[in-house]
């Protein structure tokens, strides 16, 4: 568990230097309030995956011009940044407005001069209160202990290495399964899973 916890930290030092090494807080500050999320918010890194939501007054044609403004620029970051995609969900473009708030999305994919390759998913949002990372992390933070994460890290290697479709499974899943339901090892997940699945 110790290796475990000590490659996130790693990954977790790398992923504050590529945010910083792109100047994405202060850039994102224009727009509302940044938050990072998920697992480099929750200390729970396996991956090279850096989530942050913002939070705005609204969206509408300004929010989306300086949002759109900010994706060319980061296409200009040619030292770093490989890709950028923009998607529009918000009004009738939001397939599941009853889960998700109407959302603008950035994502980056991001090679680092060593050679380590990250991705970005941002989302800027005017309802943080129904945006489910955001949520994750006002629950699920307090309540995370150093053996949880121990858990949560070691399911979530097994699944990273596995076959294609428990790779696509969602952290979120594995966070809810040790700290809701008992889940302590990758089998006790996999059950809990299959089980869910129906």
């Amino acid at each position: 568990m110790d290796d475990l916890l000590a490659i996130q930290a790693r990954l977790q030092a790398e992923a504050d230097e590529v945010v910083r090494a792109l100047d994405l807080v202060a850039q994102l500050q224009e727009l509302g309030q940044p938050t990072r999320v998920g697992s480099s918010a929750l200390g729970l890194m396996v991956r090279r995956d850096i989530d942050i939501t913002v939070s705005c007054e609204r969206l509408d044609a300004a929010t989306l011009g300086a949002f759109a403004q900010l994706g060319a620029r980061l296409v200009l970051r040619t030292d770093l940044v490989v890709t950028v995609r923009f998607r529009n969900d918000s009004g009738r473009w939001n397939a599941e407005p009853q889960n998700y708030p109407d959302g603008l999305y950035l994502g980056l994919s991001v090679r680092t001069a060593a050679g380590a390759d990250w991705t970005f998913d941002i989302w800027l949002v005017d309802q943080p209160d129904r945006q489910p990372d955001l949520v994750h992390l006002r629950t699920l933070l307090p309540r995370l202990t150093d053996a949880d994460r121990g858990m949560i890290l070691a399911i979530k290697h097994v699944l990273a290495a596995g076959d294609p479709a428990e790779q696509k499974i969602p952290s979120a899943l594995v966070y809810e399964a040790v700290m809701d339901h008992g889940v302590r090892d990758v089998e006790g997940f996999r059950a809990w899973h299959a089980g869910r699945a129906g």
